[in-house]
């Protein structure tokens, strides 16, 4: 990390809450400051984006989201994002203050290094990669991880910091384990730079270290990224399965150890060559890839089943894709660097949770072409499903229970009934508890009454007087509609087809024409000299704010994109965008947040 350094923008206040203080960080692109919170009166780091890039509404808008995307994550390891925003020409992301020490600071120190031990190295990795863990599963990368930004606090806690928000388009979860096995084998070796044209193996500078030690770090830093873990979550599974196979060291004391770090000299010697230069010869035969340990046979299986074995460059299959969030599914593909085309389409599946990728077509493992398509396959849960119970109830009920267990195709039969009112559910086939297939028709037998009629494209007089017609009463709420012409139904409830007794309601909601756009009038010029102000009567405050806080203006959608000084309604209030958002609703945030509340309409 940086020694903190004078820089043009100590002393500026965000927002009239961050202050900025001493630069301590950054590249080209960004820069990070030291902070104070002087409302929260705590310590704080400001990442500021660059004059330029900040210039560009693209990666503005690119910054912002990322960040507010990390503050969303909750992982023990992870440094928390408390804010970002826009002030003037600034754009910028706060995170909490990170005490303690650096690993390259603790590693790099003096005439010589220090290395960790196995047990204590693997234990740091495991922590690093608990953190990013539940950013790669939101399909977010760190791109930049190294010793710089991993730092380890008095009580030994391990955090990481130093997320990039910008310039990571290329990055991919395999950058970052990539980027995971370079730090182990810092931390086995001390040294805090190594050649990473092949795969690197820390035995070759401290001899004597376990295979399995290899196996982890050469899979990790193999150039070729198809061959190494697909994400953090993966690699951490082996990172803990060596690191219970590993003996607990008798003495903590002795878990870093003062070792030389290899200099220049050392790394074109002997050493330097046995650490990899790229021949044949130093590569590795694939079977030392791999541990010799009592865990050998489950993590060969592991690394087959997830299409690492070795294969010819020439030769690039498709990795098993099942499990994996279709942004992730997209990385992997984009990984292979084929240029791959890919769509989606809907599959039942047992084992894969909703809206996850259940198979591909084609297959995993088949050879790909550059330039070919893939078909992901997207989980909509298994296709035979149990039946609800939905005996007793209205057959309005029984719908939304059947739709919400997976079934769609719903068929109604009346029945007389003496004992139940008209509409009530006798009995459903299948019955209930037993297993159902999503894709044949459920039959409800349902007593008998008066079936709701589609409503739907008529007026509003048209609407009443036919359910007048058949003993149903009505009731009317009205609501703006996009596609529905002033005057005519928009919505009903029951849903058509419906069961109801003689003396049923029905309501309908009539359209009001679309939703009216309040445009907030301009603002004049101010003058040379303000005349004076009339004193206020009491109620001028409250009628002002009432003035200014129409609910006929547009509500919060949470599709929509709002710039900075953009206003909305929502839950009876009006709230105006500090900066760029989309997808966070007002409520969320608070004074961090990004919306500012104007006010009750």
């Amino acid at each position: 990390m940086e020694s903190p350094t004078p820089s043009p923008l100590s002393g500026v206040t965000l927002h009239g809450r961050v202050l900025i203080g001493a630069r301590v960080g950054g590249d080209g692109s960004v820069s990070v400051h030291e902070g104070h919170d002087t409302v929260a009166d705590q310590p704080v780091t400001v990442t500021l984006l660059g004059p330029e890039p900040a210039a560009d509404p693209a990666i503005a808008h690119a910054f912002l989201g990322r960040a507010q995307t990390f503050a969303g994550l909750t992982a023990p390891n992870l440094v928390r994002v408390l804010g970002d925003g826009q002030d003037g020409e600034h754009v910028y992301a706060v995170t909490e203050h990170t005490p303690g020490d650096t690993l390259a600071e603790v590693l790099g120190g003096g005439e010589r290094g220090l290395r960790y031990s196995p047990h204590m190295a693997l234990s740091i990795v495991a922590d690093v990669l608990a953190a990013l863990h539940p950013a790669h599963d939101e399909g977010l990368v760190h791109g930049a991880l190294s010793p710089d930004n991993v730092v380890l606090d008095d009580d030994g806690g391990v955090t990481v910091t130093g997320f990039r928000l910008v310039g990571v388009e290329e990055a991919t979860p395999r950058t970052d384990v990539h980027a995971v096995g370079m730090l182990l084998h810092t931390l086995l070796t001390g040294a805090l730079r190594a050649a990473d044209s092949a795969p690197l193996r820390p035995s070759a500078t401290v001899p004597g270290l376990p295979p399995d030690l290899d196996m982890l770090v050469a899979n990790a830093t193999e150039p070729n990224p198809r061959y190494r873990p697909r994400d953090a979550g993966q690699y951490l599974t082996l990172v803990e399965q060596v690191l219970r196979s590993l003996p607990r060291p008798q003495d903590p004391a002795a878990a870093t150890q003062p070792i030389p770090v290899a200099g220049s000299d050392a790394e074109t010697g002997p050493s330097a060559h046995r650490a990899g230069d790229g021949t044949d010869e130093d590569r590795p035969a694939p079977w030392r890839r791999f541990p010799v340990l009592a865990a050998a046979g489950v993590l060969v299986l592991a690394l087959f089943a997830a299409g690492w074995a070795l294969a010819p460059d020439e030769a690039v299959e498709l990795p098993d894709l099942a499990g994996f969030s279709p942004e992730m599914a997209e990385a992997e593909l984009a990984a292979l660097e084929l240029d791959l085309s890919f769509t989606y389409e809907d599959a039942y599946s047992d084992g894969v949770e909703p809206g996850e990728v259940a198979s591909t077509d084609p297959a995993a493992g088949t050879e790909l072409e550059a330039g070919g398509s893939v078909v992901l396959a997207l989980s909509v849960g298994p296709r035979h499903v149990g039946v609800p119970d939905v005996v007793g109830g209205t057959e309005n009920e029984a719908r939304n229970l059947l739709r919400e267990a997976g079934f769609t195709v719903v068929e109604v039969v009346q029945e007389h009934s003496a004992e139940e009112t008209p509409g009530t559910v006798l009995s459903s086939e299948p019955e209930a508890g037993e297993t159902g297939d999503r894709e044949e028709t459920v039959t409800l037998h349902v007593s008998e009454g008066v079936i709701v009629p589609d409503l739907m494209g008529m007026g509003r007089t048209e609407a009443s007087d036919a359910l007048g017609g058949i003993g149903l009463s009505v009731t009317v709420v009205e609501a703006p509609s996009g596609s529905v012409p002033e005057g005519g139904i928009s919505g009903q409830d029951p849903e058509p087809g419906a069961i109801l007794p003689e003396d049923g309601t029905v309501t309908i909601t009539v359209s009001t024409g679309p939703e009216e756009v309040v445009v907030e009038p301009e603002e004049p010029e101010e003058a040379e000299e303000e005349p004076a102000e009339p004193e206020e009567g009491p109620d001028d405050d409250a009628e002002q704010e009432s003035q200014g806080a129409s609910c006929s203006g547009e509500s919060w959608d949470p599709r929509t994109v709002y710039d900075e000084g953009d206003r909305v309604h929502f839950g009876g209030r009006v709230y105006e965008a500090r900066w760029w958002i989309q997808g966070i609703p007002p409520t969320v945030g608070g004074e961090w947040g990004a919306w500012s509340d104007q006010g009750p309409c």
